[in-house]
């Protein structure tokens, strides 16, 4: 409109793909300002129902919305034709979106999750420094201890079976990604904002986010490496999904813990063992931590013991799980309010859909029939975290270049000083 000062608002099909291209070919200082995406409405507006996620063909949309085609360049028009009835029904989406993501109060989402999209391009093309070589001997050393495993005797390899199926995943997952991902001395992947119900990022090509650690794979981590004269700082929220979870539950227990600084898995160890907080020892702490993120999203008794056992290497009888989900509850009992309101929704579900929100309205719908107790729980709590995440990186996006500095990987930040 006249007197409109903001740089102009340019809609693609798929922005994530389309900044890639243009950064190839102009540069980031030439970037538009605004960027509208119809990929990401359409996803927002979809709430998960139709499983489609992010996977959302412009000619698809086309059809569904504007209920009409879109001409094939294989019947005699031109590209520069087909671009222009791609340009036409791009605008001819956003004023169907347009309306409809502020009806469902998904504007501000939609806003910031389009505005996010030079960041992860940006982040996508820089990389992480890899140290190809120091790389290459951690896989070979893999390797040879397959191959001398396969020479033991029967009874000797059987006792080795764990360890061989370990040696196998590491394999074939990560053993060719300095050759297959790394340009130069840098490995580069594919981050996916919306690929997944929670607004959390996914990762593929490779998937970055799932590198083991030393426990599992020794000197794998410290492959990789800033640049020469750099420094990698990993930035993360501490126990977000409890606090996050203390808000919308809400769970005053578990506030105070936080407003406090105190650490809420002693405050659920001191309330299992009968103990002060200031004398809970470091294993009752550590059974306490897979309480607090084993019940949260609300897992069952026998589910946990497993749970507790794979991620904190804590061995519990029934009984024992039992009563640890006792305790939790028992500690934080607005997250017990919070468990009894949401499995309510299960009853209604059987007739009708059934929908759950992040803090920031980012919506997700359990069509009747398929209602899920735990992504109910899951959900509203990792996508509130993710969207505060999602904030922060597009603040720290400007504000590192500002000094020099720039995103390698989610979920942390590196600045390059």
């Amino acid at each position: 409109s006249q007197g409109d000062t903001r740089p102009p608002y340019v809609v693609f099909a798929h922005a994530q793909t389309a900044i890639h291209a243009l950064v190839e070919r102009l540069g980031e200082q030439r970037l538009p300002g605004r960027v509208g995406c119809v990929t990401t409405a359409a996803t927002l507006l979809g709430e998960g129902a139709d499983r489609r996620r992010d996977h959302r063909p412009l000619d698809l949309l086309v059809r569904e919305v504007l209920e009409r085609e879109l001409p094939e360049t294989l019947l005699g028009l031109a590209g520069g034709e087909r671009l222009a009835c791609e340009a036409e029904a791009l605008l001819a989406l956003m004023q169907v979106y347009g309306p409809a993501l502020r009806e469902r109060k998904l504007a501000r989402v939609f806003a910031f999750e389009c505005e996010l999209v030079p960041a992860v391009v940006a982040m996508e093309r820089v990389g992480v420094g890899l140290d190809a070589a120091a790389f290459e001997r951690v896989a070979a050393a893999w390797e040879r201890e397959r191959a001398e495993l396969d020479t033991l005797g029967n009874r000797e390899r059987q006792a080795q079976l764990d360890r061989i199926a370990r040696l196998d995943k590491l394999i074939s997952t990560y053993r060719w990604w300095a050759r297959d991902f790394a340009v130069g001395n840098r490995i580069h992947c594919r981050l996916h904002p919306l690929a997944t119900d929670t607004g959390r990022f996914a990762c593929s090509d490779p998937n970055l986010q799932q590198v083991p650690g030393e426990h599992t794979a020794p000197g794998l981590r410290a492959c990789f490496v800033p640049a020469p004269g750099h420094a990698l700082v990993v930035a993360d929220y501490a126990q977000i999904e409890l606090r996050v979870a203390a808000h919308l539950a809400p769970c005053e227990p578990l506030r105070s813990v936080f407003r406090a600084g105190r650490d809420p898995h002693r405050a659920t160890a001191a309330t299992l063992t009968g103990k002060p907080e200031a004398q809970v020892d470091d294993h009752e702490r550590k059974l306490a931590k897979a309480i607090n993120f084993g019940f949260l999203f609300g897992m069952g008794a026998e589910r946990f013991r497993s749970y507790a056992q794979d991620s904190y290497g804590v061995v519990l009888d029934e009984r024992q799980a039992s009563e640890a989900r006792e305790a939790f509850f028992r500690t934080f009992p607005g997250i017990a309010a919070w468990h009894r309101r949401i499995r309510s929704l299960a009853r209604l579900s059987e007739r009708e859909p059934i929908t759950v929100q992040t803090v920031m309205g980012r919506r997700r719908t359990f069509p009747a029939g398929s209602f899920s107790f735990n992504a109910a729980l899951n959900i509203p709590v990792q996508g509130s975290a993710a969207e505060g995440f999602k904030l922060a990186m597009v603040r720290l996006d400007r504000s590192l270049r500002a000094i020099g500095g720039r995103g390698v990987l989610i979920a942390a930040f590196a600045r390059d000083t």
